[in-house]
């Protein structure tokens, strides 16, 4: 599911995720995906550097404290997003793409969460910051992996090396084919 989350939106996701063990709901909410974009986003955006700094502010707001203590769930079970965390996915990843990007990275994951009103929207609110803020501030690509498309791209809509294992099994697999039927015409 996460495969064109770049490094940094991935851990974002696992800090919300950790941030859940220690609530009583124990699901993944939009405000605990805005505190993991706070705590991995890149640090040269100048939106992460804004919600750093209001950090403080932004917890309260919440109502999220920083973690201590036991946690109250198993850190290893899978914890489930709540259906609003699921929009804000859906909105991140159409963001990336009007942003013409494959990869979904913080920023993106931030614009996800200012799409629509939420309990991170509202706290955001509370600090001045909206949409119209992200979208002004320049945006730093943390993976620029493929920045012109590939024809494979193109061709594919996704890059060769989200399906490359795929493809070098399906070659193997055929070169194995071809190299028994040889064998079994020189044996004949």
């Amino acid at each position: 599911m996460f495969e064109r989350y770049t490094e940094r939106a991935r851990r974002a996701i696992f800090y919300a995720r950790y941030q859940a063990a220690f609530l009583p709901s124990n699901e993944i909410t939009t405000g605990l995906i805005l505190i993991g974009i706070i705590r991995e986003g890149d640090p040269r955006s100048a939106a992460v550097r804004i919600l750093r700094d209001r950090e403080t502010d932004l917890r309260s707001a919440l109502g999220v404290a920083s973690p201590s203590g036991k946690p109250l769930a198993d850190l290893m079970r899978d914890v489930p997003f709540d259906q609003k965390a699921k929009m804000a996915l859906a909105f991140s990843t159409e963001e990336a793409e009007l942003d013409k990007s494959f990869y979904i990275d913080t920023d993106d994951l931030l614009l996800g969460i200012l799409r629509f009103p939420n309990e991170a929207s509202d706290a955001l609110q509370t600090i001045s910051f909206d949409l119209a803020k992200v979208r002004d501030k320049p945006r730093h690509r943390s993976v620029k992996r493929h920045s012109r498309k590939t024809l494979y791209h193109r061709i594919f809509g996704t890059p060769f090396w989200v399906h490359r294992s795929s493809l070098i099994k399906l070659l193997s697999f055929l070169a194995v084919c071809v190299l028994a039927i040889l064998l079994i015409r020189w044996l004949n």
